[in-house]
């Protein structure tokens, strides 16, 4: 009866309801259909509430072919739990387990589509609709000095007029009260600015702290912005004529053996067994978790989270590939329009990115990678042309460090170059499906696989939401989904039947080391023609154009560049084409290819330039964001960091210019943080000072960076790049190529040394987690010289800190353990305690002494007792300061407090003790149920100390338990009070007071007291105190925080102090 009851439930919960509609009872007996199962939650297309218009049937309307009418709405967003909330998961994965066991049956697609419709209802029932774009009601009634000044001016406008009118006795008076309303109405409108400004920081803030990564990319700028502005039926002209492909079922014409020769046959077959786990959850732990859903509604953070509703898929996509028949929804994408550029308006100004149904990504995932894979393994793709969808290959880095190597070796050797760089119109919206289906076809594809793809392309439709219309679906009845898995592999396969006849119509270039590079590089449709004549660069272009006009494809040759150089300087005159249109010169325009920019001076001169103005822009921005200092540091950390790693990787920036940039941004930094302007660098960046902040220095982020570039060169699977003999060139002071030599040279010494024990550690111990330079594979040598460099970084600041007199004093420390401030410190701690805390590790706190070093004050003595007031004197030394109990003043407050809830627990405790002498009951508890009486509840709530005893000293059985002196409460509290002058012996490091004798006996009497009770009832009540009592009291004695910041200065100063009394 209890499954019976719980798949009853688990059905009711699945049976999903219409918006304001109900649904006949449908029998628990019975298996539910997916027809049964209605799509909640969705939402209206238009935005002017307009009821939906039914349509005809595709053949029965007279629309355009290729377009068919909206028949579905798109659905809301889920608010689905975030990654964190494991419960949440854990229980819907459950649930899902149980209803999808009596709802799926029929066929694969009926069951692929029911499980959709129940993940989804289940989902929004649950945790209810994703608002988009919906903040609070604005109010547009004027406050209460809005209404004032509203009502000053009227009066000051009514004076005017009366005192126009006025005579000469009553103006005096009259201009007295408008000159008080003008007081008043200036007083109402810089409050009302106030609060505005006060309003508007507080938005910011709460902005910033709901998604700080957001708040960054918009407050320094997004690459791409703007809103696109056009009607419904514009769009629709445009996708139609973007789409649509009146030769779609035309084949393509047949070509000479010779221009177009067929690859060898494969020496490995294309995997075509069936789907397996690993591979479907390999795919759906590398997706991004947050990627926005398609027609399904359902992210890819549902699989990640519930693997019983992974392993079920599985189970469904085995039988899709078995068959080898497609669900409808698969077919079906929700288009996004995203701006090319800043402030774009046009819809030529916009590409298309395609929101697909996620199961169905997963599948076609499974045989991207298969046919990768397959295509690799065959050399179809050779790597030192295209790079583009190649995993591991840093294809923009390779191709842009091989071309800027040859216009340096051509200016300096004065050899003549030409390079062409050539961009294809639409390129991934206007590849034929023919010329899909020839590549698959030329590369031997299996049958099977063939004709899946080409089911898919076949059904392929896509609609758009914009400005609150959505559009019709548009077949695609040319060019491939960007957001589609497959289309990647698809698209290089046709681009290598482009490419392959221009490669044999001319040599490549050479480069000072003695390599050839090839004619034609590619990355994805990005193409760049380098020769070493202008002729060869003819025939290459040549071959292009015919192979282009006959894969239906066009050049767009106004957004093409040349460079020709002729001994070495660049030369114009001499004129390229492709397909019947001149190429425009790299002189009239510069362009960017690949993320880096080319100009006609053939230097980085100018992208130099650019790169400290976006610097300084973003500093700026961060600057005036109205945000709190910590933020700013923040945004800095994670937003304009960033943002620099790129073109420090791509240009030749030299050391000097980021050493400039970096004085800049640690100016800020130092604002930011509100400490003083002469605060050394080390103390913002250093990871081995005794006060760690967790920020990343620009320069070590640029060599770090440079060296990575360099060894991804010298490693690169590609021969042809490696052994090209590419330097980076990073200035004078400091060279890339150098650094990683020496990074390698030390760990190879690393390794022939092997593992040193460190203080008493045993021999060997250490050698866990260690990696070694000989058994590392590619990528874990890069992170070993990485850490290498970031280590010889450190090391030359750790240098210049022992040189430093007073802010490096604490190199000179001794048994004071480092201390790192995590951003989750950073970001909710007093601004004031990280301030002292850097102020007094690097002794910039106003002392008498550094009042005198900074020509603030002429005497450096205590005002106290007439020492010299250094930081340890302050802190820690001052005689005066002992004497009176100003050093364990706060502490002592916190040990009254203790103290006393201890002696009222130990006299509750005491009393009840009396009270339970007598008969004790039991009270009645039912069948099934456990019970407990309200005091032992009481006693386990506050733990052990409920039980809490002070024995005596000849404590016997039988015996009164005493209560705690008062006399010693206050004597323990008071400690050091009476204390008049005290001397410091440094006898064993322990410090003495000698100078009163009755301060003395009370210590002995304390100590002596101490011993007797240290028991192990008393070590647990002080352990429960500490965790149950210490921290409320600590809320409420705002007092404490400088006392409890200062710990590690104090234990450092204490060091120091001890050992200059010593001496």
């Amino acid at each position: 009866m209890g499954c019976l009851q719980r798949q009853k439930n688990l059905d009711q919960r699945a049976r999903p309801q219409g918006l304001g509609e109900t649904e006949e009872t449908q029998r628990q007996e019975a298996h539910h259909s997916p027809q049964g199962i209605q799509v909640r939650g969705q939402q209206i297309a238009s935005t002017q509430g307009s009821s939906p218009v039914v349509t005809e049937p595709v053949g029965q309307s007279d629309q355009e072919p290729g377009v068919e009418e909206a028949e579905e709405l798109r659905k809301a967003r889920v608010k689905w739990p975030p990654g964190n909330a494991d419960k949440q998961w854990e229980q819907l994965d459950e649930d899902l387990e149980g209803i999808l066991e009596g709802v799926l049956a029929g066929s694969v697609e009926r069951k692929l589509e029911a499980l959709v419709k129940v993940v989804y209802n289940v989902g929004l029932e649950r945790f209810g609709e994703k608002e988009l774009g919906k903040g609070r009601p604005q109010i547009n009634q004027p406050n209460r000095r809005e209404r004032e000044k509203q009502r000053i001016r009227k009066d000051l406008k009514a004076l005017r007029k009366r005192w126009k009118e006025a005579s000469q006795e009553e103006k005096d008076a009259l201009s007295s009260l408008r000159e008080e309303l003008r007081v008043r109405l200036r007083s109402l409108s810089n409050a009302e600015r106030t609060r505005k400004r006060r309003r508007q920081k507080e938005k910011k803030r709460a902005e910033f702290m709901s998604n700080p990564f957001r708040f960054t990319k918009r407050l320094l700028g997004a690459k791409t912005s703007g809103r696109l502005t056009c009607s419904k039926e514009e769009a629709e002209s445009y996708l139609q004529k973007t789409h649509g492909d009146v030769e779609r079922e035309v084949p393509l014409e047949d070509r000479p053996k010779d221009e177009f020769p067929d690859p060898e046959q494969p020496t490995r077959e294309l995997d075509c067994s069936e789907l397996k786990l690993a591979e479907v959850k390999d795919v759906i732990r590398k997706a991004r978790a947050g990627a926005a859903p398609g027609p399904s509604g359902i992210i890819y953070r549902v699989y990640k989270k519930c693997p019983r509703l992974t392993r079920r898929l599985w189970s469904l996509l085995k039988v899709v590939w078995r068959k080898k028949k497609l669900p409808q929804g698969w077919k079906k994408a929700e288009g996004v329009f995203c701006p090319k550029q800043e402030n774009a308006r046009g819809i030529e100004q916009f590409r298309t990115i395609s929101l697909l149904s996620v199961e169905g990504k997963i599948f076609f995932a499974v045989l991207a990678k298969r046919l990768l894979k397959y295509m690799m393994d065959n050399n179809y793709i050779d790597t030192s042309i295209q790079k583009g969808g190649v995993p591991g290959c840093s294809g923009c880095l390779e191709h842009t460090s091989i071309l800027s190597q040859l216009i340096q070796e051509a200016k300096a050797g004065k050899k003549d170059l030409a390079i062409v760089w050539l961009d294809l119109q639409n390129a991934y919206g206007s590849v034929p499906h023919q010329l899909i289906k020839v590549a698959l076809e030329k590369y031997y594809v299996p049958e099977p696989v063939r004709l899946l793809i080409e089911q898919y392309m076949d059904g392929l439709m896509i609609r758009f939401t914009v400005n609150g219309y959505t559009t019709s679906w548009q077949r695609l009845q040319k060019g491939i989904i960007t957001g589609c898995t497959i289309s990647v592999i698809l698209f290089v396969a046709a681009m290598n039947l482009v490419m392959k006849p221009a490669l044999g119509q001319a040599r490549g270039p050479k480069t000072d080391s003695g390599i050839r590079q090839r004619p034609l590089k590619a990355f994805m449709d990005d193409l760049t023609v380098t020769t070493e004549s202008v002729i060869s660069a003819r025939y290459v272009l040549r071959s292009l154009s015919k192979a282009a006009s006959w894969a239906r494809m066009k050049f767009k040759a106004k957004k093409c560049r040349k460079l020709v150089m002729r001994r070495g300087k660049i030369c114009d005159k001499l004129q390229l084409e492709v397909q019947g249109e001149r190429i425009p010169a790299i002189a009239e325009q510069p362009i960017k290819s690949l993320g880096k920019k080319f100009d006609v001076k053939l230097s980085d001169k100018k992208n130099i330039e650019e790169f400290k103005q976006q610097m300084r822009d973003g500093l700026e921005a961060i600057e005036n964001s109205e945000l709190p200092g910590r933020y700013k540091v923040w945004c800095y950390q994670y937003g304009l960091l960033p943002r620099a790693v790129w073109p420090m990787t791509m240009y030749d920036i030299p050391l000097t210019v980021v050493e400039e940039v970096e004085r800049r941004v640690s100016r800020h930094l130092r604002k930011w943080l509100g400490v003083p302007p002469g605060l050394t660098s080390i103390g913002l960046y250093s990871k081995t000072a005794k006060l760690q902040l967790p920020l990343t220095s620009m320069e070590e982020e640029y060599k770090v960076t440079k060296a990575r570039a360099q060894l991804m060169l010298q490693e690169s699977r590609d021969e042809l790049v490696s052994q090209a003999g590419i330097r980076l060139r990073s200035g004078k002071t400091w060279a890339a190529a150098e650094a990683v030599a020496s990074a390698t040279s030390r760990l190879k010494h690393r390794d022939i040394v092997g593992v040193v024990a460190q203080g008493r550690r045993g021999f060997g111990a250490g050698r866990e987690g260690t990696q070694r330079w000989g058994t590392a594979s590619p990528r874990e040598r890069r992170e070993l010289i990485q850490k290498e460099v970031r280590q010889q970084e450190e090391e030359v600041r750790r240098s210049r800190a022992v040189s430093q007199g007073v802010q490096g004093a604490w190199t000179r420390w001794e048994g004071v353990r480092e201390r790192k401030v995590m951003w989750n410190e950073l970001m909710y701690s007093e601004p004031s305690k990280i301030r002292f805390l850097l102020k007094s590790v690097y002794d910039l706190l106003p002392t008498a002494a550094n009042l005198k070093r900074w020509r603030k004050k002429d005497e450096d003595k205590c005002e106290l007792c007439g020492k010299t007031g250094n930081l340890s004197h302050v802190l820690t030394s001052c005689p005066v300061a002992l004497g009176k109990g100003r050093y364990t003043w706060r502490h002592n407050q916190v040990l009254k407090v203790i103290a006393s809830a201890v002696e009222e627990q130990i006299t509750e405790n005491k009393v009840k003790g009396k009270q339970r002498k007598g008969l004790q009951f039991i009270s009645f508890v039912k069948e099934g149920w456990k019970g407990k009486s309200k005091e032992k509840k009481e006693r386990e709530r506050i733990g052990i100390i409920a039980s809490a005893r002070i024995p005596p000293n000849n404590h016997s059985p039988g015996s009164e338990w005493p209560s705690l002196s008062p006399r010693w409460l206050e004597t323990y509290c008071n400690k050091g009070r009476n204390v008049k002058e005290s001397q410091f012996a440094a006898d064993d490091g322990e410090w003495r007071a000698e100078s009163d004798p009755l301060a003395m006996e009370e210590y002995r009497e304390d100590f002596t007291f101490e011993e007797s009770i240290e028991n192990e009832a008393v070590c647990q009540i002080r352990k429960q105190i500490y965790e149950k009592i210490t921290v409320k009291v600590i809320k409420h004695l705002s007092l404490l925080q400088q006392n409890f910041c200062t710990r590690l200065a104090l234990r450092a100063v204490r060091t120091e102090d001890s050992r200059h009394h010593c001496n």
